[in-house]
Order: C-alpha cells, then structure tokens, then sequence
C-alpha cells in the first residue's frame, strides 16, 4: 500500500481523506477535546480541498448521522474555505443552543508535513444546572434548622453545629468512632436519638468472626 505524503494529498480530494484517515490531525483532536469531555458528542469529520456546501449537506443527510442519539460536533477539514459558506456556519454556531456545533480547519504545508489553523468553532457552553426545587415541607425543614444552626452559634454550642438543609434528621458527630447524635425534626416535634456500635464477640470458641451491632438510644 502506497503511503500518501502530505504534498500528494493535497492534490486530490481522494488522497486528502485519506491521508487525513491514516493520519489523525493532533490540532484537531485537542482543539474539540474539551467541547466532547463537557457533551459525550461525536465528532464527524468530512474534508474538502475547495470548500463545498454540498458536502456538508450530504454528511447531515447521511443516515448513520441522523440516527445518532443527539447531533454531533462537525469537523470540516479544508484547504481551501469559502467566505460565504464560513459566513453560513457562523450564524448557525451562533443561533444553537448547544445542540449543535461545527468546526473547520484550515490544512497547508508546513515544509514536508501538514499544519492546520482553526478558522471556526462554536461557543463552549456549560450545561446549565438544575436548580432543586423546594416543596413547602422542605422549606420548613430548612427554616427550623436554620434556627436550630443561629441558637447553637449563639450558645456557643459549636460541637453541635449542623448545615441547615430541606431534610427531616441530622446527624452530629460526637468525637467517638462509631457514634453519633441523629437528631429528627417531625410534625413540630424534636427527637434526638445517640447511636453507637458494640462489637458482637462469637459465642463458639472456634470461630473468630466479630460482627458489630447499631445500638440506639433515646436522649429526649
């Protein structure tokens, strides 16, 4: 199999994708590296030597693309762009949301090898975060620990300091291993319980498993 050298595949579309098959474009990869580790996208790459916006019809038509799970990243790899086609792809990297992104590089020699500039990418956009929603239990959850939290900072009870949250319990640590306060908000009513691990020895003399048991008590 004759290898392609990057002057020879730059002299025919054929030879151009096929060099570029056998020899994956380093400024590409790193350039999309971070848009694919925020999506999980795929990455479709066509070529052109002049660029040509059938081909790019042709590659969003194709069926093996449109049955993907969600539409890809495009990597359009030419020597040869087109002002008014590079115009078309702006807008639509700018009119998507997210969806959709498409990049292109520019190929040229660089002495024997070949180097590539890119001239188009879309904007790398966070995914936007869920808010938590709050039903009203949650929120007096949250408001009765919250004053739970200022009358310990005010007792100077630090040791007994919790994070206010939208749940029913707490759990304090008590500085023993294996023990601690969990304390339960319900119904306007407190309950404050310590639990602890005891070490369960076997009752056979040949056996030399040790199991530990969650021992409950009630504080108020």
């Amino acid at each position: 199999m004759t290898t392609i050298t990057a002057e020879q595949a730059l002299k025919s579309k054929q030879n151009f994708s096929e060099y570029l098959e056998n020899n994956t474009p380093v400024q590409v990869t790193s350039t999309i590296a971070d848009y694919q580790a925020k999506s999980g996208k795929v990455v479709v790459t066509l070529t052109d030597l002049t660029q040509n916006f059938d081909t790019f019809v042709d590659v969003v038509n194709d069926p093996t693309v449109l049955e993907l799970p969600q539409k890809p990243y495009f990597a359009w790899i030419v020597t040869n762009p087109k002002e008014r086609i590079m115009n078309v792809l702006k807008t639509i990297n700018e009119g998507s949301t997210g969806d959709l992104g498409i990049f292109v590089f520019k190929a040229f020699l660089n002495g024997d090898k070949m180097d590539f500039e890119c001239l188009l990418k879309p904007e790398l956009r966070e995914k936007p975060k869920r808010e938590k929603t709050i039903t009203k239990t949650g929120g007096i959850q949250y408001d009765y620990w919250k004053v739970y939290s200022e009358v310990c900072d005010e007792m100077g009870e630090g040791d007994y300091q919790i994070k206010p949250a939208s749940q029913h319990y707490q759990n304090i640590t008590i500085g023993l291993k294996g023990a601690y306060i969990k304390q339960l908000q319900l119904n306007n009513q407190y309950q404050a319980t310590l639990y602890y691990s005891v070490l369960l020895f076997p009752k056979k003399k040949n056996s030399d498993a040790v199991r530990s048991k969650e021992v409950m008590v009630n504080l108020f």
